[in-house]
């Protein structure tokens, strides 16, 4: 049987439930991009029923991971509890010639793992939250891997593949710490607030979060120029708030303020931060960085 996901909406998981419902089968076969495969791993837990994943672009590292996105009544993200797929089939062929702008994407979400396991270690420090080691390294690592990868050139296989293996480990590092704390922190945090308030522009998540994740880093004091570079050969914006459709000082607070209610058990730098008064502080010392940064390279 087949079923033809026109989004990914929980109502669409619903009429998923219900349409097959009352059959058996042995193994779910996802073949799409990043909500096909989010839906059928929120189905596949459900209904217990294995599942194997046949993406057809990548652009973030939901690939894998044990979280499925999906959209409620309001038109918002939730993130949800899946089933990690059994296995994985991946044509490079088909990847390299899917829009650019999904390997941009995966290439830029991949930024949010240094922010999020710099937040990992300030939570350790200031609330003695526990740290999974492997997971730890394995996200650090692969963020590390294309930051320091020679040739970043979207039509160069190798690069790639390396973005596509990067994503894979990811989702592996979230498996093994049970949340997705180790790509995930202040830069999510953040962007989850612009989504739920609409003043994304609409770009893809990955170019987001990564957007975000220099500004995090420079909260963090962890801001270097490899990162920067980076983030510029890629095509990644480095001030996060040209990607708004608002940025005023009163959108702003209203994201800082957000940001803060949003996951009240996920400890991040943004704890650190007193109030709204400071975070703009904060982001006009990070604006005047980037523009002599710019000016100056």
């Amino acid at each position: 049987d087949n079923y033809f996901l026109k989004n990914n909406k929980i109502s669409s998981l619903k009429e998923l439930e219900t349409k097959f419902d009352s059959k058996t089968y042995d193994i779910i076969l996802a073949i799409g991009g990043g909500k096909v495969l989010d839906m059928a791993k929120r189905f596949s837990l459900l209904k217990k029923i294995d599942h194997i994943s046949i993406p057809t672009v990548i652009s973030n590292d939901g690939l894998i991971s044990p979280i499925a996105v999906l959209k409620d009544i309001h038109n918002r993200h939730n993130s949800l509890p899946a089933a990690m797929p059994i296995g994985v089939i991946i044509d490079l062929d088909i990847i390299n010639n899917s829009p650019k702008k999904f390997i941009k994407s995966a290439a830029g979400d991949i930024l949010s793992n240094l922010s999020a396991t710099n937040d990992w270690i300030i939570s350790k420090q200031d609330t003695n939250e526990e740290i999974h080691d492997l997971a730890y390294q394995m996200s650090r690592n692969s963020a590390m891997s294309l930051i320091f990868f020679n040739n970043k050139n979207f039509n160069f296989k190798p690069f790639v593949k390396q973005i596509i293996q990067g994503q894979i480990n990811s989702g592996i590092a979230m498996s093994f710490s049970g949340n997705s704390r180790p790509c995930s922190g202040s830069e999510h945090l953040i962007s989850h607030s612009i989504d739920y308030l609409n003043m994304s522009t609409n770009c893809l998540h990955g170019i987001q979060v990564a957007s975000i994740s220099i500004f995090s880093l420079f909260i963090q004091n962890k801001l270097n120029d490899h990162t920067i570079k980076y983030a510029i050969q890629t095509d990644i914006p480095l001030d996060f708030t040209q990607i708004l459709n608002n940025d005023s000082q009163e959108s702003l607070s209203k994201i800082y303020m957000l940001s803060k209610k949003i996951r009240t058990n996920r400890y991040t730098v943004l704890n650190k931060i007193v109030d709204e008064n400071e975070f703009i502080k904060i982001l006009a010392d990070f604006k005047n960085y980037i523009n002599s940064y710019v000016k100056n390279s």
